[in-house]
Parts: C-alpha cells; structure tokens; sequence
C-alpha cells in the first residue's frame, strides 16, 4: 500500500506540474487563459504518465547501464524515444477513436499526422535530461520518506476520486464532440475549439468559461462548424 501511495503521489504531481507548465504555454501562445487537455480540472495524464516513465526508466538506468557518459547518453535518448511513442499513442486513440486532436503539430517540420514531430521530440529529451539531473534524486528521496510515512493516502484517494468523476465528465464531452466530428466528417481540434469558444466569448462580451468551455451545445456546434475556423480538418479515414 505504501508503495502504490508513493507511486501514486509521482503520478499526481508529474500531472499537476505539466498542467501549470502547459497553462503558461497557452497563455504565451495565444494570448488567453486557456485550460489545457481534455480534462476539467488541473491535471493532464499525459504528464502524469510520462514522470511515472521517466521516475522507471531512470532508476532502471542508473541500476544497469547508464554508469558511464555514452551510458547516460543512450538513457537520455532512450527517454525521448519513449516519451515520443506515449505521445503518438495517446494523439493516435483520441485522433482515430474519438476525432478529436488533443494538440497539433502540422504546422511543424518532420511532423506525423500532426501528433509527434521531431521538435517536440527533442524538448522531450531536454525535459527528460532535467529530470534526471535534477528532479530524480529528490524524487527517489520523496519515494523512500512516503514508504515510510504513509500519511498521503488519504490525498491519493481524495485524488483519484475527484479524478474518476472529471474523466466520466471529460470523456462524455469528448463523446458529444466525436458526435460532431462525425457530422461534419472532420476531427476537431480541442485546444483550436477552446480558443474559438473564448474569442467568441469576448466577441459578445460574455464571460468566456475556463474549466466547463463545452457547457453549451449551441456554442459549441456554432464554433465547430465555422469552417472559416482552424478548429477542424478533414478526417484522415475520408483519405481511404
């Protein structure tokens, strides 16, 4: 139990920290609060899931092979290719199961469907560099105090209900976008749409809704189908 509380706690913070960092990137990139990912709240799986790797892949490392500087090497791109292949498969499940484009990098060069590129894989292995030569020692410390002091239990479970009821909400929100999707024969767009949905917000000098942008249906149809709009494009299965 120990072991799975502390297990827990990398993935809560490795979602939570991701969210604030995207947050700000949005805000830079397009001049708005916009809330990043599918979920409600603050926290991004995708992240969450990406420490967890990182905290294994590092300790595996350390223990067998990245003893050396061409050892730590391989371990650094070993990071950016793992990193880069949990990104295409996430991109891949929402892109072909839901329609729905969680980030996009077309515009980028060496791109793959716009879900990975070669720019992205590079900041992977950066941010996987500073982990392991900065966060990894203090997280290994965290990891071995939990174990012993397993007084975050109830925030993990506290987490992961709140968690739970946010996924079911967020995932009956995608539902309704993939119902859309579907309609127009396209994929959406998420970060695009929630864009747009704040821009038109602004436009009828309404409050624009930052955690619950898709409470309204009409809203969100009317943006969708606004083809002037970069919020969808053109469904890789119309191609076959």
């Amino acid at each position: 139990m120990e072991t799975f509380s502390a297990i827990s706690m990398i993935f809560i913070l490795g979602g939570v920290l991701g969210y604030i960092l995207e947050l700000f990137y949005r805000r830079i990139r397009h001049g708005k609060w916009i809330n990043p990912g599918f979920l409600a709240g603050p926290f991004l799986p995708l992240y969450g899931f990406g420490t967890l790797f990182l905290y294994i892949l590092c300790l595996w490392g350390d223990r067998t092979f990245a003893v050396t500087i061409p050892g730590k090497l391989c371990l650094l791109l070993l990071i950016a290719v793992v990193m880069t292949l949990v990104e295409l498969i996430t991109g891949l499940i929402f892109v072909y199961g839901m329609r729905v484009k969680l980030w996009d990098y077309s515009a980028l060069w060496g791109n793959f469907k716009g879900i990975i590129c070669p720019l992205f894989s590079l900041i992977w292995g950066l941010i996987g560099a500073f982990y392991y030569f900065v966060l990894h020692r203090y997280l290994l410390g965290a990891v071995a105090f939990l174990k012993e002091n397993p007084f975050d239990t109830f925030i993990v479970g506290l987490f992961f209900g709140v968690f739970l009821v946010d996924v079911c909400y967020s995932f009956g929100v995608v539902k309704k976008l993939r119902s859309l999707a579907k309609k127009s024969r396209s994929i959406i767009g998420l970060e695009n749409l929630k864009v747009r949905l704040r821009t038109l917000a602004a436009a009828h000098h309404r409050g624009g809704k930052f955690l619950l942008p898709f409470r309204n249906d009409g809203e969100v149809e009317d943006a969708v189908n606004e083809r002037k709009t970069p919020v969808v494009e053109d469904d890789p299965k119309n191609e076959r």
